[in-house]
């Protein structure tokens, strides 16, 4: 896999550990690091319990909101679900799951969006370790990612969670 597309600066600097989720290594300790989790969708969605469970601090800088419903057992009847119901049953979802108003704004599509499937992405969003940034990506920094508002966020650990093209 390559590097996932980006829309901000290709000319980075960034001198920390990049991990890609395609070539995860279960080897790697996040343990009491720093980590930024780049990417979108389903990507996101499964690799950011578990990164959450164990780094310090964790980041995550979304590209585009998508719907989550929980798996089971919504997974079976979203096949035959006609998409505004299932669209109604993800904003439900989000409501039940997610108590700060301003996040669950954030984390709203605003049009049209894929449904993803998984039980613990809303809940690993709130831990307390765990912080979403909404601003675009300016560039990669040589400590960590600067967004178009001119804050740098310091990692250790930069994830790519790129979906599957």
């Amino acid at each position: 896999m390559t590097e996932p597309a980006r829309t901000f600066d290709t000319r980075d600097e960034y001198a920390g550990q990049r991990i890609h989720c395609a070539r995860w290594d279960r080897r790697v300790n996040l343990r009491g690091r720093r980590v930024a989790v780049l990417g979108t969708g389903a990507a996101v969605a499964r690799v950011l319990p578990a990164v959450a469970a164990e780094a310090r601090k964790v980041t995550v800088f979304q590209q585009d909101p998508v719907w989550v419903l929980p798996r089971p057992p919504l997974s079976e009847a979203l096949g035959v679900l006609p998409g505004r119901i299932a669209r109604w049953a993800a904003r439900a979802n989000l409501r039940l799951q997610v108590r700060d108003s301003w996040v669950r704004r954030q984390l709203t599509p605003d049009g049209p969006a894929r449904i993803r499937l998984h039980n613990h992405y809303y809940e690993a969003l709130q831990r307390p370790n765990c912080k979403l940034v909404t601003w675009p990506i300016a560039r990669l920094a040589p400590l960590g990612i600067r967004t178009v508002d001119g804050i740098e966020h310091r990692v250790d650990c930069i994830i790519f969670a790129q979906e599957d093209q």
